[in-house]
């Protein structure tokens, strides 16, 4: 059975990852510049197990209204529940439960990314690297089948770039399976 945190949980990680993104901003001050406005949109939390949606529901019930879940990759499930109001950080209202990969089974289990939505797209991967030479963090482009994204890592915490967000990535995932 999944591990699902608690509110406070979720709180707690949001903050921590919102500091350490500071951080890596202030070490890396051109990263700011080239990555434009951004907000934070979702934080990943990651479990052992069957993601049971209806078991989510229930003990998750404080944390969101609305629930999506879909395979991804044809290796695990992602569960994401949306509130209609910020849960964290004023603009946070999405967490993704994600399935731990069966090939992957050193992978930490708990908070795992928080998500930025880049509004006026997501910059060039070599843009992003030579903003983050002066900071020990590693950049790379990751994608699935609906989406691409920019993965920055920077003290084990990982920080995902998109240009949506992660509720209109939901809906290409449901019409990428319903083949629409």
């Amino acid at each position: 059975m999944a591990s699902y945190p608690t509110l406070h949980e979720f709180k707690a990680a949001a903050d921590d990852y919102w500091l350490v993104w500071e951080q890596l901003l202030a070490k890396a001050p051109k990263l700011r510049k080239v990555i434009g406005p951004h907000s934070p949109d979702a934080l990943g939390w990651k479990v052992e197990g069957d993601v049971a949606p209806l078991e989510a529901a229930e003990r998750m019930y404080e944390l969101g209204d609305y629930l999506h879940m879909a395979p991804v990759n044809g290796e695990r499930a992602i569960l994401t529940i949306r509130k209609p109001r910020s849960l964290a950080l004023d603009t946070l209202q999405h967490i993704k439960i994600l399935q731990r990969r069966p090939s992957r089974p050193e992978d930490a289990l708990g908070p795992d990314s928080l998500d930025f939505v880049v509004p006026h797209g997501v910059p060039e991967l070599a843009e992003v690297e030579k903003a983050l030479e002066s900071a020990d963090a590693t950049c790379v482009i990751e994608h699935n089948s609906a989406h691409e994204w920019l993965s920055l890592t920077y003290r084990e915490h990982e920080f995902k770039l998109n240009d949506i967000g992660l509720w209109e990535i939901c809906v290409r995932e449901s019409e990428r399976l319903l083949d629409v």
